[in-house]
């Protein structure tokens, strides 16, 4: 068989890009700037956490100190959803830390799947049933199961790669 020429100009080309690669370390340039960029978003979200805990506070306080009924609906569900809302920004602060620490990526795609659940969750409980109309809540209805079958498919791949012996990405 005659050699190709195309075939010997492509793999000039991916010699030049692994050596282009090597020389000047690209990728871990481009690693070095995405764990900084991650570090940045979780001083970030540190703040917005911070903030958000003290806006919570500062709530509960005045809804004690102000004589607002405990068992008004109102109350409660703004105060649910302070709570619920620093705990979705904990749980991102979090997935972007465990991904520096794992050096990963900035985020995989299940913990992208994880928090958008705990998102329509909290949409979910703090939705005033009595004013939504059936649309909204087919559609609310079918993104959790949407998002749920994903996260389903995403830990069988896993275990099907663990299973066959196969690195995790």
């Amino acid at each position: 068989m005659a050699n190709c020429p195309l075939g010997d100009r492509m793999e000039k080309r991916m010699n030049i890009f692994a050596t282009i690669r090597n020389k000047f370390g690209i990728y871990e340039l481009y690693g070095r700037f995405e764990l900084a960029v991650s570090a940045l978003l979780m001083l970030l979200i540190s703040i917005i956490i911070l903030y958000s805990i003290v806006i919570l506070a500062m709530t509960l306080f005045d809804e004690l100190i102000g004589g607002y009924h405990q068992f008004e609906t109102a109350a409660l569900k703004d105060t649910f959803g302070l709570m619920l809302t620093v705990l979705i920004l904990l749980e991102f602060n979090h997935s972007i830390a465990l991904a520096m620490r794992r050096r990963a990526g900035v985020l995989q795609v299940r913990v992208i799947v994880v928090i958008a659940i705990i998102v329509i969750a909290r949409k979910l409980i703090l939705l005033d049933y009595a004013t939504t109309d059936l649309s909204t809540l087919l559609a609310l209805g079918g993104l959790a199961l949407a998002l749920g079958a994903v996260c389903w498919l995403l830990n069988e791949i896993e275990r099907r790669r663990r299973a066959a012996g196969m690195p995790e990405d």
